[in-house]
């Protein structure tokens, strides 16, 4: 795991990541700890680079990490089911244990839901105060792809050609049917709200990409046709562009202000 000063390129740290390759690293929401994960291992670092703890190893590779939006307390999912970290201590704060495997996984800005998308094209939520669980069938592929809204009422998903979303508002999504987005014809590659405003970016193997706007879900709001198939999609902090990771090695940024 190396860091790197942005304004001067240079690197301020070099340290081993616990095995080949480290596959998730993320910042908590204070900028005061990172987390990295390497396998089965998880560490968190200083702002300097510097160990302060490593955990237990897990039963399987860590698929997925996030910090929890408000607190010192990270989330990693791996086979097996949810477990919830503090960077104080080696042991964990506790687990939600479910008999299978993760792939994507994201906090709800309230901290009320714990999400993942899941290798047998399911979803799980995860209520973060008691441990129970509900669990949402019926995608046609594995689901790699969640986004929650700014309010934490709405949640995306991918798993399939077409966004599907929950809407978490009052007691929760259980018994409610979710709103399909229909506009892709290949399955998705990415998802994500902007950050503090109401619209939703999709992307799919076909090299479209649509922004969607949940007052209005019949149709986008706006389309386009990449030059390359896209895998990731990102909102800038103040979600005027879009920012497209492409197949083909470019980067794409699209002003939307």
């Amino acid at each position: 795991m190396r860091l790197w000063d942005t304004t001067t390129g240079g690197e301020l740290a070099h340290q081993p990541g616990g095995a080949n390759w480290v596959e998730h690293v993320a910042w908590s929401p204070s900028g005061n700890v990172l987390a990295s994960a390497a396998g089965r291992v998880l560490r968190f670092w200083d702002p300097d680079g510097q160990p302060i703890v490593e955990c237990p190893n897990h039963p399987s590779t860590i698929a997925a990490v996030a910090w929890k939006p408000v607190g010192l307390e990270l989330a990693t999912a791996a086979y097996g089911g949810v477990t919830r970290w503090s960077p104080t201590a080696p042991q964990p704060v506790n687990q939600f244990q479910w008999k299978g495997a993760s792939l994507a996984l994201g906090w709800s800005p309230d901290s009320r839901y714990l999400a993942t998308g899941d290798q047998d094209a399911t979803v799980h939520f995860w209520i973060v105060e008691s441990g129970k669980d509900l669990q949402m069938w019926g995608y046609p592929n594995k689901v790699r792809e969640l986004s929650w809204d700014a309010t934490g009422r709405y949640l995306a998903t991918g798993g399939g050609p077409s966004p599907v979303v929950w809407d978490c508002a009052g007691k929760g999504p259980a018994r409610t049917r979710p709103t399909t987005l229909k506009f892709h014809t290949a399955p998705l590659t990415g998802l994500m709200f902007q950050r503090q405003g109401r619209l939703l970016a999709s992307i799919a193997q076909d090299a479209e990409l649509a922004v969607w706007d949940l007052k209005r879900p019949r149709q986008p709001v706006a389309t386009w046709t990449l030059p390359s198939p896209a895998c990731q999609v990102a909102w800038s902090p103040d979600d005027a562009h879009l920012a497209i990771g492409c197949e083909s090695g470019a980067v794409l940024l699209l002003n939307l202000g």
